[in-house]
């Protein structure tokens, strides 16, 4: 590998000889032509023959403009692995810049209501892989939120709006959830053990397969319309005895399909 010290000097010295190599070469033709020699074959031609030094200089810069080339070719070759290095570096500060900018949006929206470009900046930092625990979202409006997957234990939800979040199989243990708008929200798989549903709007909501061990304010949720409970894990004792009878369904009907179209048309509608 060439040193920092040659790297740094290679330019300038290819850049000469393809510069001077031209003037070298054309140095050399006006030369040879100050002083020609003629000389005359069997036939008794006469020709003119360029000075043995000036054809030998044009050669030697030729050799040497091709030797600065292969250096250079090199010079790629050998400093590839330094180049990903540094592009690997510069996409870890753009991303840790970007999430910095996020949580900024974030933070400086805390206990304001509306969006306030929370919806993007959370979608972006669960994109990116970023826990989002203990973030206080309270009173936020977050309908269609997009967040899969995503890390939310001990997250504040307090009269959150997010109608039609797609929260699938993310993580809201210990999460308050107290009056929260969940009408039509994807919950499926996710882990709400310890949760605080009092005051939930659950209406069309999908908690199929979600954890619901130690759930606290179950019984105070608002609405269970049309909510899809079939294969809920670890659910307290009673919750599908309490949630059925105000209109939860274990098994998908008619009746279902009809209001979630009627649901998705109106949440495009809005």
């Amino acid at each position: 590998m060439p040193s920092r010290r040659t790297s740094r000097w290679s330019p300038v010295l290819i850049a000469l000889l393809l510069v001077a190599g031209p003037a070298v070469r054309l140095g050399a033709q006006r030369g040879g032509a100050v002083a020609p020699r003629e000389t005359v074959d069997s036939l008794g031609r006469v020709s003119l023959s360029v000075p043995r030094w000036s054809f030998w200089l044009q050669n030697s810069w030729a050799a040497a403009e091709l030797a600065a080339l292969l250096f250079a070719g090199y010079q790629l070759w050998a400093r590839r692995g330094e180049r990903r290095r540094a592009e690997a570096q510069a996409a870890i500060v753009s991303q840790k810049a970007a999430n910095y900018q996020a949580w900024t949006v974030v933070n400086s929206a805390q206990g304001k209501g509306g969006s306030g470009g929370r919806i993007d900046a959370l979608q972006d930092l669960s994109r990116n892989g970023i826990s989002l625990a203990g973030v206080r979202l309270d009173g936020a409006w977050l309908v269609g939120i997009d967040l899969p997957g995503a890390l939310l234990s001990f997250a504040s939800f307090r009269e959150t709006n997010l109608r039609g979040a797609n929260l699938e199989n993310a993580t809201l243990e210990s999460a308050d959830l107290s009056g929260a708008d969940l009408t039509g929200a994807n919950l499926k798989g996710a882990v709400l053990k310890r949760a605080n549903l009092a005051g939930a709007r659950l209406g069309l909501a999908d908690i199929r397969g979600a954890n619901l061990a130690e759930v606290s304010g179950w019984k105070e949720i608002e609405t269970v319309s049309y909510l899809q409970c079939s294969g809920v894990r670890e659910a307290p004792s009673g919750f599908l005895a309490w949630v059925v009878p105000r209109g939860a369904v274990e098994q998908e009907s008619d009746a279902l399909r009809t209001a979630e179209q009627s649901f998705s048309h109106h949440f495009r509608a809005t």
